[in-house]
C-alpha cells in the first residue's frame, strides 16, 4: 500500500475543505479524519481525530466539542502544511495520527474535559491560509452510537448509529445538523472483515486489506459520518453513469443474506437512483452503499452508506419501499439538511413522498395513489394531531420528532403543494431548492421562498395553515337540489377543534352521481371562513355527493347529508 500517497492526499483534501462556508461565528470543523483501530477484540477503542478548523469572522475563544465518557489522551495544534512536508512517514494510514499524537509533530494543548464537552482554547491561535489541524487522541468504549457487538447471524460487528445527536459517543464534534463537514475515515480491522464508510476507497484498496480508507469529498452533517464493519459479503451492482462519473451501487451484507437481498429489496437499487436523477438531480455523492447493520432504525440515510435494520434481512420481510426511502435521502435529508431539527419535515417527508413518486415512476400511478391513502390513514390515528409540523416544543428531543407530522402529513404537503401550483411549477422548485442548498442546510421559509418564486404565486398561506397549524380540516357537507332550477345548493362547514383554525382550500373537487351512474364534477372554493356555500347547474337529481373522490387533500369529511 502507497503510505506517503494515502497520508499526503487525505491531508490535501483536508486542506482544501477550509473552503467550506461558516453559518455562525463560532469555530467550524471544515473537515474530519477518524481512525479507528478495531483490531484488538475489547470492546475498548483507540480513537485518533483530525479535525481541520477553520474560522471566519468573529470567533470564539474556545473549540467546543461534544464527546461523551471518554478518556483523552493528547491533544494537540498541527499546521497541516508542516505534517504534509514531515519526514516522518507512518507504515501505513491507520498510523499516521498515532505518529502525531505521541509527540513527533505538533504543539500540546491545555485542553478542559468534564466528560461531556472538550473545551480547546483558540484565543492565542493565527489561524494560517491552510487552516488548523486539531489532533485528538482519546479511547474508552462507546456506550452509544458506536454500536460494538454480536449481530442477528451471531459474529461480531461494528456499526455507527448517530442519529440524532449520538455521534458525541464516538467523536468529539459539533454535534449538530448544520455542522456539516468532509470526512475521511480510515479503519483498521480483524483478518477477514471488511470496512464501510462514507465516500469512495482509493484505488488501491483490496479486499483483503487489513486497513480500510474512505473519503467524503462533500460536506455531510455529523449524523450520517458513519463505519461498519464486519464480515460481508459485497455484490456490485450496475453503476449509474453520469457522463464522465460512475457511480457504483454497492450492496453490503452478512454473506447468509446477500442472495436474498440482491433479488428482492435491493433488485432495482439502480434504477431508483436513475428515477431520482431524473426529477431532481444527479446522485450527490460518489457511491451508494446499500449495508445490512446494527441500526436501532429501520433504515438510517448516512450519505452515500444507507444502513438498514439487519433483522428484516434474516427474517426475509424486508421490501423495497424502505431502499426508495432511504435513497431519497441523499438528494434531501443528507445533500440538503435541515438547519433545526423542527424542520425536519424537509428530511423525513421529502422521503417519505418521493418513496410514492418513486414507485409510481417504476409501477404506475397507483402505487403512489395507494402510498397517500396510507399516509393519511397513518396521520388521522396518530397522537400528534394536535401539533403542528415545524414543532419547537420538541427542539430539545429530536426523537419525538420522528413522528407523522414529520413523515406522512409532511408527504401530504408536498403532494398538496404539487396539486397546487402544478407539476412543472413544483419539480421545478425542488430542483432549484436542491441545487440552491445542496451541501448547506435550509428551514422551511427557504423552500417557500423557492416556491414562491417558481409558482409566481404567495403561498404564505399555504406554508401557514400546513405548516405551522396543526390539524386538519373536518367537513360537514349538506347540500339541497332545486329540480325546477336545476340547481344544487351545497354548504361546507369546517367542523375541527377550534385550536386548529380554520384552512384555506382553494379547489375542493365534488363529484354528483345520478342514479343511473351519470357524472358530473364541480370545483368549489372554500374559504378561511367557518362557513362556505355554493351553488352549481347540475342537469339531474344527484343521488350522492362526493367530496374530494381522487383523495387529492388531506382532509376528513365528517358527514354528507341531503335537506
Amino acid at each position: 500500500m502507497g503510505c506517503m500517497r494515502t497520508v499526503v492526499s487525505l491531508l490535501a483534501g483536508l486542506v482544501a475543505a477550509r473552503t467550506v462556508a461558516a453559518q455562525s461565528t463560532a469555530p467550524r470543523i471544515g473537515s474530519y479524519q477518524i481512525t479507528v483501530d478495531l483490531r484488538p477484540s475489547s470492546d475498548t477503542i483507540q480513537f485518533h481525530v483530525e479535525l481541520l478548523l477553520s474560522r471566519t469572522g468573529r470567533d470564539a475563544d474556545t473549540l467546543r466539542l461534544d464527546l461523551i465518557d471518554m478518556v483523552i489522551d493528547d491533544v494537540r495544534w498541527i499546521d497541516p502544511l508542516t505534517l504534509m512536508h514531515a519526514d516522518t512517514v507512518p507504515a501505513h494510514p491507520g498510523q499516521s495520527i498515532a505518529v502525531i499524537a505521541t509527540g513527533a509533530i505538533g504543539t500540546p494543548v491545555a485542553y478542559r474535559y468534564d466528560g461531556r464537552v472538550l473545551r480547546i482554547p483558540l484565543g492565542h491561535l493565527e489561524v494560517p491560509e491552510s487552516g488548523e489541524l486539531v489532533v485528538i487522541r482519546y479511547h474508552g468504549r462507546p456506550r452509544d452510537g458506536l454500536i460494538i457487538g454480536v449481530n442477528a447471524r451471531g459474529r461480531r460487528s461494528v456499526f455507527a448509529d448517530n442519529w440524532p445527536e449520538r455521534a458525541r459517543f464516538w467523536i468529539p464534534t459539533i454535534d449538530r445538523p448544520d455542522a456539516k463537514a468532509k470526512v475521511a475515515s480510515v479503519v483498521a480491522v480483524p483478518q477477514g472483515w471488511r470496512a464501510v464508510a462514507n465516500g469512495i476507497t482509493p484505488p488501491w484498496q483490496k479486499s483483503n486489506d487489513d486497513v480500510w480508507t474512505w473519503t467524503e469529498s462533500r460536506p455531510i452533517p455529523p449524523y450520517t459520518m458513519v463505519l461498519g464493519a464486519g464480515e460481508f459479503t459485497v455484490s456490485q451492482h450496475r453503476p449509474v453513469i453520469n457522463r464522465r462519473d460512475t457511480i457504483p451501487i454497492q450492496v453490503w451484507t452478512y454473506p447468509e443474506d446477500s442472495a436474498f437481498a440482491d433479488s428482492v429489496p435491493f433488485r432495482r437499487a439502480t434504477e431508483i437512483v436513475e428515477v431520482m436523477q431524473r426529477l431532481i438531480a444527479p446522485f450527490p455523492y460518489e457511491k451508494l452503499a446499500h449495508v445490512q447493520s446494527s441500526t436501532k432504525f429501520g433504515g438510517m440515510e448516512n450519505s452515500s452508506a444507507i444502513f438498514y435494520a439487519e433483522k428484516p434481512y434474516v427474517e426475509r420481510r424486508m421490501g423495497e419501499g424502505v431502499v426508495r426511502h432511504e435513497t431519497a435521502h441523499q438528494w434531501f435529508g443528507d445533500a440538503v439538511t435541515e438547519r433545526e431539527w423542527p424542520d425536519i419535515w424537509l428530511s423525513e417527508g421529502f422521503a417519505t413522498y418521493f418513496d410514492g413518486v418513486i414507485g409510481a415512476a417504476l409501477d404506475g400511478d397507483t402505487v403512489l395513489v395507494n402510498s397517500m391513502r396510507a399516509n393519511a390513514e397513518s396521520y388521522f390515528k396518530s397522537d400528534v394531531t394536535d401539533r403542528p409540523i415545524v414543532d419547537s416544543g420538541y427542539a430539545s428531543d429530536p426523537i419525538k420528532l420522528l413522528n407523522a407530522n414529520s413523515y406522512p402529513k409532511g408527504a401530504w404537503v408536498l403532494h398538496m403543494l404539487r396539486g397546487t401550483i402544478g407539476d412543472s411549477a413544483f419539480f421545478r422548485g425542488l430542483r432549484t431548492y436542491y441545487r440552491t442548498y445542496r451541501d448547506s442546510t435550509a428551514t422551511s421559509e427557504d423552500l417557500q421562498r423557492v416556491m414562491e418564486k417558481e409558482a409566481r404565486a404567495d403561498l404564505g398561506w399555504f406554508f401557514h395553515q400546513w405548516l405551522y397549524q396543526p390539524g386538519y380540516p373536518q367537513l360537514d357537507v349538506t347540500w339541497q337540489y332545486d329540480a325546477g332550477a336545476r340547481k344544487v345548493l351545497l354548504g361546507i362547514t369546517q367542523r375541527q377543534k377550534p385550536e386548529w383554525g380554520l384552512f384555506r382550500l382553494p379547489v375542493l373537487t365534488l363529484e354528483f352521481r345520478a342514479a343511473n351512474g351519470a357524472t358530473l364534477r364541480r370545483d368549489v372554493a372554500v374559504t378561511r371562513g367557518r362557513e362556505t356555500v355554493a351553488r352549481f347547474d347540475i342537469p339531474f337529481a344527484p343521488a350522492e355527493v362526493r367530496v374530494d373522490p381522487d383523495g387529492k387533500l388531506l382532509l376528513k369529511v365528517t358527514a354528507i347529508s341531503r335537506r
